[in-house]
């Protein structure tokens, strides 16, 4: 009787797969991961945004800030977002407004921005 010492080829080449598959798995886990941070701050600046620009549409032409940045209490669950709201004149009784927050998501070589546009007229309705 021959005593078998050691492990077959076919072992060794089935433990690789395994392996191999436990690795996979293990990395599209971890990047799922990432890629969930940066959709829940991606909806929470697109939240920041649209409600910037929903209260200015409220407040009316009249009381339109000068470009710069605002504020707003999401802004700070997002890390490293800065908000910019640029007012232009888009015609004589018009002005174009864009509200975007930018930030650099963990894991990503570059930033993140989400912008959104709207007109104001002074008397309402569309231009």
């Amino acid at each position: 009787m021959r005593v078998s010492r050691g492990f077959t080829l076919i072992e060794v080449i089935v433990s690789i797969f395994f392996l191999g598959i436990a690795l996979i798995l293990l990395q599209s886990i971890i990047r799922s991961g990432a890629l969930v941070k940066f959709s829940t701050n991606e909806s929470i600046a697109l939240a920041i945004t649209n409600n910037e620009l929903e209260n200015l549409r409220m407040n009316g032409y009249a009381s339109l800030p000068p470009s710069g940045s605002f504020s707003n209490s999401l802004v700070s669950t997002i890390p490293t977002a800065t908000t910019t709201l640029v007012v232009s004149a888009y015609n004589a009784k018009t002005d174009e407004v864009t509200a975007s927050v930018l930030w650099q998501e963990a894991g990503f070589a570059a930033s993140s921005t989400v912008s959104l546009s709207t007109l104001i007229t002074q008397t309402g309705g569309i231009p």
